[in-house]
């Protein structure tokens, strides 16, 4: 008893400090960073996550130093209380160092990506950190890169990188593929405050991300929380739009664990000229949308792996079908969605240099899609009869449809160091998609069956290899991927004639891409980067939805021919002051193009044929001053159908050299940012106002057959406007931002209106 005593006694008179070391600009932990106490005389070193701790140490008051090779020192005074461990967020800024006249800066992990020899952009956090803006904002604000919706909150997007749009290009969260997993959670949803950098790639896709996708890929990096952390943000918006999200962490020991989650609703009733009727404006009244995202995590790093991560998550939505040439008043979807992932990483696994990092990952969803209305609506609010006896408003036939679906999925990524300048790695991504649809109003009303299980197995493995010269003049990376998929459904005629048939589809192909980067000048930079690679058509594409796409087993591949050539020059103006600017060109010729047909009954993916891609586009980012940030871009792409036939003809094609339809070919944005610390007075206050311009100029949704032709989307100029101001050291921000101040008519995809003046006011508190 005594000596239990004792010893609780000198643990009460010692205390003890932890913390993480991070970039005070990008908020990037830093590792290796140098933690080191005056008295006593006791250092340590933060880990890869930016992390460190002591124990052990007295009561009062320390001196504590902290330090990085290209960063300013900080001093920190502190004071430790008997029994406390003492977590603080440590900020260095980035600064040159001049030593026996040789200049050093330190990188961080977005200038390393920015100076790959893969053309890539990236948002990092302090551009998208306290403002009310979506992740489509800040992409739509890249070069080359659009993200074109079809109305408000929750409606269809589709991510356009140099034109080539949907499916075709990657969609990642922390390296894992979402492309073919929009049952979970669509690019867009994700709030800003959760995301540390988004890397956007144009052209090649890195081996390592795994998956299939063409004409580049956009990967959202999620933000690696201090040990002690709880962040809430609620954003009020217009259109009875509300947005709330929330993460909260701690550490104990050598776990971590989180929580985190996010809610969004929006009534999105915009008003929007109809169509058909042009002059007409109504007032969207069924297009209410609602979904729910919680997520846990825990993390061990005491096991024999350097790290295990587990974190499962649900998500539960629905929403309103909004018609915009018709007036549709009763049909809805709905979805929910249980994933549970698990990461397994080591360094050093099994030799030295080899470093290991396996995904694991089941997804359960079930969709649902009612349509059964007794009766259709005209926008007077007169009504007339169903589409059948048994209801319907959308289509020729009712839907009471479910669609439930099993996946799993495994990524392993192997890393292996050969030597100073040498490494390669290997990338292997498999997946299994158990479909189940139902829908027996439709197969009532129709008096036979028209769906069916389905089931695919796919499968990609990349090998890169990766090349430096001495000093980090060249860098070469040659990749070669090869993929397999095989998927087995049943299929009737869409019009029920003939007998059901079995159905196999089973394809082997690869590809392999070439990656250049050349540094001519100590701050310009030449890359250039060649691909012939192909995408594999997706579950959606091969097996349908279960709803109103139909399975199209004979789907080929899509290949491409690709060809990119840019220079990048960037200055460092001063300690926290960059100048950037990137010209590329680039070239693709697609084979098999896969588009979205209509039909009667029901839709479905068919092999276009070929496509032409040619354009270029430009990117300045400059800190002008040290409280004044501009950017400016223009992208000019020109996709042409290069078909000869008709598809599945001998017939002649008339739109060969046609420009494609519903693809934007000449867009461009400008802005700035105005940041001042205590612009008010006070201390600790930091104020930030965003203006900024998109054009978009005039397009076709058709294939241009005259000069007459109506079946134009106008020409777009918008402005927008934030402003934010953040309390107590960046613990409190508030903003608010007006989107299209001026009221411009805004048209997107397949003339769908999109919503005019809208604001949104934010708060948002920290505790770290």
């Amino acid at each position: 008893m005594l000596l239990c005593l004792a010893m609780h006694t000198a643990l009460a008179q010692t205390a003890g400090l932890a913390g993480v070391v991070v970039d005070a600009i990008t908020g990037e932990p830093l590792v290796g960073a140098t933690v080191q106490l005056e008295h006593p005389a006791r250092g340590a070193s933060t880990n890869a996550h930016g992390q460190f701790s002591m124990d052990g140490l007295p009561v009062g008051v320390l001196m504590a130093y902290f330090s990085h090779l290209g960063y300013g020192p900080r001093s920190m005074r502190i004071e430790l209380a008997a029994g406390e461990v003492l977590q603080l967020l440590v900020e260095l800024h980035e600064e040159a160092q001049s030593i026996d006249e040789v200049r050093v800066t330190a990188k961080s992990e977005a200038r390393q990506l920015r100076e790959a020899a893969l053309p890539i952009a990236v948002i990092t956090m302090n551009e998208l950190q306290g403002t009310v803006s979506s992740i489509n904002d800040a992409l739509s604000k890249t070069a080359g890169v659009k993200l074109r919706t079809t109305g408000g909150e929750g409606s269809a997007t589709r991510l356009s990188v140099r034109g080539l749009e949907g499916k075709r290009i990657g969609y990642f969260i922390d390296g894992t593929p979402m492309t073919d997993n929009s049952d979970f959670i669509d690019i867009n949803d994700i709030p800003v405050d959760m995301i540390d950098r988004i890397e956007v790639y144009k052209g090649v896709v890195p081996a390592r991300l795994g998956g299939t996708a063409l004409g580049g890929a956009v990967n959202i990096v999620t933000r690696d929380y201090p040990p002690r952390y709880a962040d809430v943000a609620y954003t009020l918006a217009s259109f009875n739009t509300h947005r709330a999200n929330t993460v909260l962490k701690f550490n104990q020991g050598s776990y971590e664990f989180g929580l985190g989650g996010f809610y969004t609703y929006s009534d999105n009733s915009y008003t929007m000229e109809l169509p058909l009727e042009r002059g007409h404006f109504e007032r969207r009244s069924h297009d209410r949308f609602r979904r729910f995202v919680l997520g846990s995590g825990i993390t061990s790093r005491c096991w024999w792996f350097d790290e295990v991560k587990l974190e499962p998550a649900l998500t539960m939505s629905d929403k309103q079908i909004q018609g915009v040439e018709y007036n549709i008043q009763e049909a809805m979807s709905s979805g929910a969605a249980f994933l549970l992932p698990c990461n397994l990483k080591r360094d050093n696994f099994l030799a030295d240099g080899l470093d290991f990092d396996l995904d694991l990952i089941y997804a359960y969803t079930s969709q649902r899609f009612v349509d059964k209305a007794m009766q259709r609506y005209r926008w007077d609010g007169s009504t007339y009869p169903p589409a059948t006896a048994l209801g319907g408003e959308i289509g020729l036939t009712p839907s009471d449809a479910h669609n439930l679906k099993h996946l799993f999925s495994s990524k392993l990524n192997l890393n292996y160091i050969l030597g100073e300048r040498h490494s390669v790695n290997l990338n292997s991504m498999a997946n299994l998609v158990r479909g189940f649809p139902s829908d027996p109003l439709k197969e009532r009303t129709l008096g036979r069956k028209t769906t069916f299980s389905s089931l695919m197995h796919s499968w990609v493995m990349g090998l890169c290899l990766e090349s430096r010269s001495a000093g980090d003049l060249l860098l070469n990376q040659l990749q070669a991927k090869y993929y397999r998929y095989d998927m087995t459904t049943k299929q009737r005629s869409a019009f029920g004639h003939g007998d059901i048939l079995d159905v196999r589809n089973v394809r082997n192909d690869w590809g392999v891409s070439e990656a250049l980067r050349i540094r001519l000048l100590p701050e310009l930079l030449l890359r250039a980067s060649a691909a012939y690679d192909l995408r594999l058509p997706s579950d959606e594409e091969l097996l349908g939805d279960g709803f109103l796409i139909m399975p199209s087993a004979d789907l080929m591949p899509e290949r491409s021919a690709s060809f990119n050539l840019g220079l990048l020059f960037e200055h460092q103006l001063g300690p926290s002051r960059r100048l950037s600017i990137e010209l590329n060109g680039f070239y693709m010729h697609l084979d098999d193009m896969i588009r979205y047909v209509g039909g009667l009954l029901q839709s479905n993916y068919q092999n276009f044929g070929q496509m032409r891609s040619l354009g270029t586009d430009v990117e300045l980012k400059a800190d002008a001053t040290g409280f004044l940030y501009l950017y400016a871009n223009a992208t000019l792409q020109d996709l042409r159908d290069v078909r000869q036939h008709e598809v599945g003809s001998s017939v002649p094609n008339p739109t060969r050299g046609s420009r494609m339809p519903n693809i934007p070919y000449l867009y461009a944005n400008v802005g700035l940012e105005l940041h001042r610390e205590n612009l008010f007075g006070g201390h600790g206050h930091n104020s930030r106002m965003l203006l900024g311009c998109s054009f978009v100029e005039e397009y076709l949704y058709d294939f241009e057959q005259s000069r007459h032709q109506e079946r134009r989307i106008p020409r777009a100029l918008t402005f927008d406007v934030g402003l934010e101001h953040s309390f107590m050291h960046q613990h409190l921000i508030v903003g608010l931002q007006v989107n299209n101040i001026a009221n411009a008519t805004v048209i997107s995809e397949f003339n769908r209106p999109l919503p005019g003046r809208n604001m949104a006011f934010k708060v948002r508190y920290v505790m770290r």
